[in-house]
């Protein structure tokens, strides 16, 4: 999987082939175009509260167009105000494979093991 950032015709492109919540599209159109968002940027600027589950149901609908949604730990730890280490995450959008390790471009599992 690779971060990704959309241009604003491959967003729309891509809200044109989905139904989407308005919070659903506030977070992809968010995301998209700010990678590496830190949880409090992306709840700021869409007002959505739990982010997590709103990307969970918006996942399901990019998938089939080779996208998905996900929060990382930062490689540098983000301090709380009061100089604790947080949970903050990063948001990106990635792409994924558009094959499985099933298809028929691989060899059969009795092939590999021979």
């Amino acid at each position: 999987m690779n971060i990704v950032k959309l241009y604003a015709h491959e967003i729309e492109a891509l809200l044109g082939t989905v139904s989407l919540s308005n919070q659903q599209r506030r977070l992809l159109v968010y995301v998209a175009n700010n990678p590496r968002s830190l949880t409090l940027a992306v709840n700021g600027a869409t007002a959505i509260g739990n982010i997590s589950v709103v990307a969970s149901r918006l996942n399901e609908k990019l998938m089939r167009h080779g996208y998905v949604m996900a929060c990382l730990t930062p490689e540098e730890p983000i301090s709380n105000r009061f100089g604790e280490s947080s949970r903050m995450t990063e948001w990106s959008l990635f792409t994924i494979a558009q094959i499985a390790a099933n298809d028929p471009c691989y060899d059969s599992a009795k092939e590999v093991t021979e």
